[in-house]
């Protein structure tokens, strides 16, 4: 049964989470933009992301929540994980942008999907371009870069924290998954998920 209908976007929504209460849902589209629409009503609220034109240099890929706030990752063709508050407390403004808490370092080409440990202390994002990936692991707080592994075989469109956070699960264009280890990115094992 349907439950909830917004069509705030105007292009492909990507990915989607809820809220911490889950009385919001948070969705991301081809469209450059991060909208937040309330459960309960299906109303849009609001555009996370800046609206100004050219503030998001592409579409945004991916989303996830921090583990006990509500404080959004992202990613997206822009190549710099971004992270947001979810409630807009100044009045919006022309050419702000100022739900944005934190943007971290650019990576290679687009940034395809982007996670936060259980903790929420650290963050994983996956890139892709030129047929080359890359992962990075940085401190949510800071944005001090941990681990930095280029994948030559294809592009990152996967990436995940173990429970236990020592260990990542990277996926791609190859069909590969490799473990990693996120103290310092030593691949642990790799292996294919399907019988080819």
């Amino acid at each position: 049964e349907q439950v909830l209908f917004n069509g705030a976007h105007n292009d492909w929504v990507r990915d989607t989470v809820f809220s911490t209460q889950s009385d919001h849902l948070i969705s991301v589209s081809r469209d450059r933009s991060m909208k937040l629409i309330e459960v309960a009503t299906q109303r849009f609220v609001d555009n996370i992301t800046s609206i100004t034109p050219g503030a998001l240099k592409g579409g945004i890929e991916s989303v996830d929540r921090h583990p006990t706030k509500d404080e959004l990752l992202c990613g997206g063709a822009d190549g710099e994980p971004k992270l947001y508050q979810m409630i807009r407390t100044k009045a919006r403004v022309i050419g702000d942008d100022f739900n944005l808490i934190r943007a971290y370092p650019a990576m290679p080409g687009r940034v395809n999907v982007v996670a936060f440990d259980k903790t929420g202390e650290r963050i994983i994002a996956g890139s892709s371009i030129d047929g080359k990936g890359e992962v990075r692991i940085y401190k949510t707080d800071d944005a001090q870069q941990l681990v930095r592994v280029e994948i030559p075989e294809g592009g990152v469109f996967a990436a995940d924290f173990s429970p236990s956070g020592e260990v990542a699960a990277v996926g791609g264009f190859d069909g590969v998954v490799r473990l990693l280890s996120t103290k310092d990115g030593t691949i642990i094992k790799t292996f294919s998920p399907v019988e080819i």
